[in-house]
């Protein structure tokens, strides 16, 4: 599949999975249904792995042996996973005094945070023109966020403190998959992400998560979560693997500037609201992130060698 359509796909089941989870509140609190969607996920996809080792004549006890191996591997996925639960956790935190607005207004800083680490942590180079697209991208982004929402009541406010910090733990997680990721394959890699996530999420849960007040008999419960669990955790997951580490990190969290586009569009077509598509604001915020993505891409540069071959610098 081509890569810039895997990028607008991750980002597309990224944006349904922050609509579809303003559902599931009605059934199960934001940690029960974070720890369940991990531990739901590792289960559906640990057979997938077995099935993937049957298929290549591998043996299932050696390589599950070898997953678990290197104490050093099991360290950075704790981390990798840990930010990820931290992230989490911190919204859920925030959004007790700060409103749904402010934090997405606020995520859109994440790409950015993204290429600060990977600068000094990974020594990427961080071109001008890929940095402007960067401060385009969260502009435009904001601009789609407020064309679509009322922002009178837009201030700063305690939460605000808390969910900043943990928008680093997001970007801090993304660029660590590219860091130290590499060393399995992505449904494997995406597998011990989940495992963690769950090992970390589930004492939280049990402490925190309400579970006595989770409506496991509802249908519309089973059916939010699988959705969430099969659409936006297991492929969203093994999809971050593969990107990651063909498009990088950074590029993957440029996409991630159209998903309040993508968030536009659901609940325009959701409420029958396709008047709102119109509307200025909205298709100057667009335009901007398009043109953000484009400066971004721009800091790939293909330079054509005097052998007639292409190579690829960052």
């Amino acid at each position: 599949m081509n890569q810039f359509i895997m990028l607008l796909l991750w980002a597309w089941l990224m944006a349904s999975s922050f609509v579809v989870s303003g559902h599931m509140v009605e059934y199960a609190s934001p940690i029960a249904t974070s720890a369940f969607r991990f531990l739901l996920a590792m289960l559906i996809l640990f057979p997938v792995l077995l099935l993937q080792w049957h298929r290549a004549k591998l043996s299932k006890s050696e390589q599950l042996k070898a997953l678990f191996a290197s104490r050093q591997r099991l360290f950075h996925y704790a981390v990798i996973s840990g930010s990820l639960v931290g992230f989490f956790i911190g919204l859920f935190v925030a959004l007790k005094s700060t409103t749904p607005l402010n934090t997405s207004v606020l995520y859109t800083l994440v790409p950015l945070m993204g290429v600060l680490i990977a600068k000094v942590w990974l020594k990427e180079a961080a071109p001008f023109l890929k940095v402007l697209g960067f401060l385009m991208g969260s502009f435009g982004a904001v601009v789609v966020l407020l064309s679509t929402q009322h922002y009178d009541d837009l201030q700063w406010r305690s939460g605000d403190y808390v969910f900043l910090s943990v928008c680093f733990l997001l970007a801090f997680h993304v660029v660590s998959v590219q860091k130290w990721g590499r060393s399995l394959d992505p449904l494997p890699s995406a597998f011990m992400i989940m495992l963690f996530g769950a090992l970390w999420l589930l004492p939280i849960a049990l402490l925190w998560g309400e579970l006595d007040q989770v409506m496991w008999l509802s249908k519309g419960f089973w059916i939010t979560i699988l959705y969430l669990t099969v659409f936006t955790t297991l492929f969203t997951f093994v999809l971050q693997q593969l990107l990651v580490r063909t498009a990088g990190a950074s590029r993957l969290l440029a996409f991630s500037y159209t998903i309040p586009v993508w968030v536009a569009l659901f609940t325009a077509v959701s409420q029958s609201r396709f008047s709102s598509l119109a509307d200025w604001r909205l298709l100057v915020g667009m335009a901007l992130v398009c043109v953000a993505l484009f400066l971004i891409d721009g800091g790939v540069i293909r330079v054509k060698g005097f052998n007639g071959s292409t190579s690829t610098t960052k």
